[in-house]
């Protein structure tokens, strides 16, 4: 495919534009080079460029898009708001996700191009900045050197960053200071993605274990300063999450190396990752405003409906869409409800009916809401991301993997007695409680332990992190058939690489048509728009508007 090479530079620089001096080289004549090489000549401006690039990632990791999308893909929360693509991503029957370059639709323009622009954003970013530091450069600031801490953390970022693109994508370009020809680029498989992913984070621990700096608070969502040891931990944990969310089935999250996973999981934190919530500053947690009123969101009830012990969950269940009104729920799970149907539990709030529209589906009606976060909107706080608990959770299921049901139903059973629930007496036997078990199936029988392990993440890591729910679903096979399971490359980008259109979810072989052979007014805006990125990419940048050319 030798004349696509020209677009695939495109598509690296187009993500890159929004960053001075982030930008790839480009097969053509730059004048503003010498402006360039002075910026990567600069320690600080080299150092800002490689940490600065913490931010792309973060704000995938942290923003509306896509954790919104994902969120209502799981039903894990309902909405039928247009806001970050939660309406179309949760909507049944399921539609595939609409790939194409000219769509409008909120899922393509932002929850699909969104994480891939500011991923090549930042890796982009660190490619600069470590190519600039193996040319020579030293990171001198004020008498001190950080070259060190500086290529740890440009490699933790490229670590996260490519995970990030695994755990989304179905394939995908591996960006990083060993490219020497972004011509030569070839788009890589979510597994080659994640294995590219998995090596810097073993990188980092091994550079950062013992190290003898610091990182800064200011760099990582101002939390605290990280020693070098904890640098490490963050990352040995991070490695071990992302692991247990690449695969797309049951298969193949059964066939991962659980041995390993349980044994990074036991390391631990010796304090919890947590971002810290400042009004107006870039660490705010925008995805905590959907798990309250602010947003029109709610729970949904395939996630609170199997804690009902009065037999309305499995009418709901089972009941055609149109029908699925929403109703109260008597649990004696305290998470869920007070005493009463109608009183705060724990973690979920009352609030009666929902704020939908009823002609955007009855089923997204709740009468509650995810509160655990409430104090985000009382006060600065910290919102918790990667914790202690969320490894505690992967150790169980490691050990669910293994065949150690003893000390699953020990796991699980300490959950319970904190929710009020009766405790599991055998790892064989259905949920305790007779007819007010928790959790309950949708055929009215009790859950096994396994959907009692299920049931308990579901509620204790509600949206810790991005995508908690969704990656955990598809990897349990639990995603609503016809459910996107992963996402496409960016229809505009495809374009650009002159690469077919391709989508996922909804009914089996859709397409947009023959793209390349349609003359039809649409398709013709189409190509045109992509002939415009194109050149606007491959422009000198002084002679071009700051623009974002996949938006």
């Amino acid at each position: 495919m030798e004349s696509s090479k020209p677009y695939r530079i495109a598509v690296i620089c187009a993500a890159a534009v929004a960053l001075p001096g982030a930008c790839l080289d480009l097969d053509v004549e730059n004048t503003n080079a010498a402006d360039r090489r002075a910026a990567l000549a600069n320690p600080s401006d080299v150092q800002l460029l490689v940490t600065g690039a913490y931010r792309q990632w973060w704000t995938v990791a942290h923003g509306f898009v896509p954790a919104g999308a994902l969120s209502t893909a799981a039903d894990a929360h309902s909405s039928a708001s247009d806001r970050s693509g939660q309406f179309e991503a949760g909507r049944e029957p399921r539609r595939p996700m609409d790939n194409s370059p000219v769509a409008v639709g909120t899922v393509t323009n932002s929850v699909n191009i969104q994480p891939w622009a500011f991923s090549y954003v930042g890796l982009a970013s660190v490619r600069d900045g470590l190519l600039a530091i193996e040319g020579g450069l030293r990171i001198i600031v004020e008498g001190e050197d950080h070259t060190e801490r500086v290529v740890a953390f440009g490699k933790f970022v490229q670590a996260l960053t490519l995970a990030n693109l695994a755990v989304l994508y179905d394939r995908a370009f591996i960006v990083d200071e060993t490219v020497d020809d972004v011509g030569a680029l070839e788009v890589q498989t979510y597994t080659e993605m994640w294995a590219a992913a998995e090596q810097k984070f073993t990188e980092v621990i091994e550079m950062a274990s013992g190290a003898d700096f610091t990182i800064p608070s200011q760099w990582v969502g101002h939390n605290g300063d990280w020693s070098g040891d904890y640098m490490a931990e963050v990352a040995r944990a991070y490695r071990t999450r992302y692991r247990t969310q690449v695969p797309r089935s049951p298969a193949e999250r059964d066939a991962l190396d659980w041995e390993a996973i349980r044994r990074d999981a036991m390391a631990g934190l010796s304090r919890d990752f947590a971002g810290r919530w400042v009004r107006g500053q870039w660490p705010a947690y925008h995805i905590a405003k959907l798990t309250f009123a602010c947003c029109g969101v709610r729970m949904d009830y395939r996630t609170i409906g199997p804690a009902d012990a009065s037999g309305q969950w499995e009418t709901w269940i089972n009941a055609p869409l149109d029908e699925r009104a929403p109703f109260l729920i008597d649990t004696d799970d305290r998470r869920i409800t007070g005493e009463s149907p109608t009183t705060d539990g724990t973690y979920i709030g009352y609030l009666g009916n929902s704020p939908f529209p009823p002609d955007r589906g009855l089923y997204h009606h709740s009468h509650y809401v995810y509160a655990g976060w409430l104090d985000l909107y009382q006060r600065d706080s910290e919102h918790p991301d990667l914790t202690n608990k969320e490894l505690e959770f992967i150790v169980a299921e490691a050990d669910y993997r293994l065949g150690n049901g003893a000390a699953v139903m020990e796991f699980v059973n300490g959950h319970r007695a904190s929710a009020g629930l009766p405790p599991f007496t055998s790892a064989d036997g259905p949920a305790p409680g007779g007819d007010r078990c928790v959790p309950q199936m949708p055929d009215g029988s009790c859950g096994s332990l396994w959907e009692a392990y299920k049931y308990e993440k579901r509620i204790e890591l509600f949206h810790y992190g991005f995508g908690t729910e969704y990656f955990n679903d598809r990897g349990w096979g639990d995603l609503v058939a016809g459910t996107w399971e992963q996402f496409p490359i960016p229809g505009r980008e495809l374009e650009l690489l002159m690469m077919e259109l391709y989508t996922f979810g909804g009914q089996a072989g859709a397409d947009f048509g023959d793209y390349f052979n349609d003359v039809s007014p649409r398709a013709l805006k189409s190509k045109l728009r992509g002939i415009e990125m194109w050149v606007e990419v491959n422009r000198p940048r002084q002679d071009r508007p700051d623009v974002r050319p996949w938006q």
